[in-house]
């Protein structure tokens, strides 16, 4: 009996042997192959290969305050759910989703009962589509079941600035005779009283100062400037500075990275550049306590938001922003908006 199991045994280990030699035989085949046909030496065709990811994501914890998917009227490469699955796997602590046309509060509050242990709230934007400044909009959308109605953006590309930056018409303005319109008061007044997010929109820097300076007044304590230092709205460093000291937080997002005469799709090139130099220039000018991080993307052809974000942070550290400043950005600042702790 015992000569049989150690027969077994030497057998099994003369099997592994041979298995052994057949896969160094394999991979020296491949080297071989890689140095005849691209003349790589073995090490290069090693090297070749994409490494490992970190066993921590960059954006773990990270919350997302500007995401685009599908169901949409434009091009969106992801869904609610998938952009959502996709952030959990990054380690993300939460996403807020945006559409220029429709409401997001019940979409965002589908997306926590399909994908759980991510926080998703959602929104609505004062474009045309529903009613423009319109407060009803907004006491809807915060009242919508589920309870992840949380921001409200001014017009976007539908504002007078937009319009007038990019074709030249005009459409929902804030202002009128140089002061702003009543129905601005009205909504800031829903925002103040509900504690929502105040989010500027595209208005021009000036009447963006405005609308912040009036919301302070009328009591809203969660305002962002849309990606601040974009085409539109545009804000200079010294026009940051002045918002910031009525509470103001500002957005740099990853799709003005991308922006600019080179970018890849051409509805990119009319708008500029926001290299991370210059955000990381705003970010040591005005304090990293009042900058959040986002994506901005979604639109068919770019980077998914999860990709996209962790080259922001990459790219922001390569000029010189610290890991503590990352973390309040990308972490404690938005948390601080939405009411998590």
């Amino acid at each position: 009996m015992d000569s049989v199991v150690f027969g077994a045994r030497e057998y099994r280990a003369a099997q592994v042997e041979g298995e052994s030699h057949m896969k160094r035989a394999v991979m020296t085949a491949v080297a071989v192959a890689a140095v005849i046909a691209f003349g790589f030496s073995p090490a290069d065709a090693q090297s070749a290969f994409p490494p490992a990811p970190p066993k921590v994501s960059p954006i773990a914890g990270a919350i997302d305050f500007h995401v685009h998917s599908a169901p949409d009227v434009f091009g969106r490469n992801v869904s609610d759910i998938e952009v959502a699955k996709a952030a959990k796997r990054a380690g993300m602590r939460g996403l807020v989703l945006k559409n220029h046309v429709t409401n997001t509060a019940d979409r965002a509050a589908l997306v926590m009962e399909a994908v759980p242990g991510i926080e998703v709230f959602g929104g609505i934007v004062l474009n045309n589509a529903v009613g423009g400044l319109n407060t009803n909009a907004v006491e809807w959308m915060h009242r919508m079941e589920g309870g992840r109605g949380k921001v409200v953006w001014f017009p976007t590309f539908e504002s007078d600035n937009h319009k007038k930056t990019f074709s030249k018409s005009e459409d929902i303005t804030l202002m009128e005779d140089g002061k702003l319109k009543p129905e601005v008061d009205d909504v800031l007044k829903v925002i103040a009283r509900e504690n929502l997010v105040l989010q500027t929109g595209h208005a021009k820097p000036e009447v963006t100062l405005a609308v912040i300076k009036r919301a302070k007044e009328l009591g809203v304590k969660n305002i962002a400037v849309t990606h601040a230092m974009a085409t539109v709205p545009g804000l200079s460093i010294d026009q940051m500075k002045e918002a910031a000291k009525d509470g103001a937080m500002f957005e740099h997002v990853y799709l003005n990275v991308i922006m600019g005469p080179n970018a890849a799709h051409g509805w990119m090139r009319h708008w500029k550049q926001v290299s991370t130099k210059d955000m990381a220039a705003a970010i040591k000018e005005v304090g990293a306590d009042h900058f959040i991080l986002s994506s901005d993307l979604g639109q068919s052809g770019n980077p998914i938001h999860p990709d996209g974000y962790k080259k922001l942070v990459a790219g922001l550290m390569k000029d010189g922003v610290s890991q503590a400043d990352i973390d309040k950005m990308m972490k404690t600042n938005p948390a601080k908006l939405l009411g998590l702790n």
